[in-house]
């Protein structure tokens, strides 16, 4: 009896402090979004794993969402930062995969684009997986060209995993979590739209 009353004491213990770690940060990335000039918000109010739907991304796994939003324009680009989580397996082999992640609307169409990173290998989805390119540390479907303007602008990005896929005027970019502990997307959050920028064409980049 003393040994199950110790082990649901460390369980609950463990979800304690847990909730105040996340707690922590999303007041802390409420204070960077309310620095930047964005709105934020702590649940998902655009329903993103369905609104956008047609990244690769989201459809990865099961139990798609996002949380702590961050949303508004940033050098005129309109964007949306969040943390994405969603799960593979199922019973007590379910983990769960975490991405820091922005959306920007680059306002003009390029083509489609994926560029998965080699580094994030175990969570290759099926369309990057036959992806008939590689540049660098990516495999690549779509524009060479546009790719390796990308490939060049990415910079410390690649090595930390960043991922990204274009679709329509849309670019959603993604780092694991898991390779960038401790970071969070307004870390990255300039890279992010300069690489949309530069998505657009020299002219744009």
């Amino acid at each position: 009896m003393a040994i199950l009353i110790l082990a649901l004491t460390a369980t609950a213990t463990t979800f304690v402090v847990m909730g105040i770690r996340q707690t922590r940060r999303t007041r802390r990335l409420a204070r960077r979004a309310e620095e930047r000039g964005l709105l934020f918000s702590s649940d998902d109010p655009f329903d993103i794993p369905e609104r956008y739907r047609r990244f690769t991304l989201m459809s990865c796994g099961h139990s798609p969402r996002a949380v702590n939003v961050a949303h508004g324009r940033l050098d005129a680009l309109p964007l949306r930062a969040f943390e994405f989580h969603y799960e593979i397996g199922h019973g007590t082999r379910r983990t769960t995969c975490r991405y820091t992640a922005v959306i920007v609307d680059m306002r003009s169409e390029t083509g489609d684009l994926i560029m998965w990173n080699h580094t994030d290998a175990e969570s290759t989805p099926l369309e990057a997986r036959d992806a008939p390119g590689r540049i660098g540390c990516w495999s690549c479907r779509g524009r060479s060209d546009q790719a390796e303007r990308l490939a060049q602008a990415a910079g410390g990005l690649a090595a930390e995993g960043l991922s990204l896929q274009i679709r329509g005027t849309e670019m959603l970019l993604s780092l694991p979590a898991a390779r960038v502990k401790g970071r969070d997307y307004f870390t990255w959050l300039d890279e992010a739209v300069h690489l949309a920028r530069t998505a657009g064409g020299p002219e744009d980049g």
